[in-house]
């Protein structure tokens, strides 16, 4: 038997990339982004924080 062959291109580049995307170029500055990214900081902190108690406790 023969296999079908599909007709629509595929969806994987001949030449992949890995690329890093960002959100924080996708907002203009101002206060209301720099105090989101400022949270965002902190609660990275706290959570590593938190978990390095976790891991102390065991």
């Amino acid at each position: 038997m023969k296999k079908k062959e599909s007709k629509s291109p595929s969806l994987v580049p001949a030449k992949p990339e890995m690329t890093l995307h960002t959100d924080a170029s996708e907002y203009l500055p101002g206060e209301s982004v720099d105090a989101h990214a400022n949270l965002e900081v902190a609660n990275e902190l706290i959570g590593r924080k938190e978990i390095g108690q976790q891991h102390n406790n065991l």
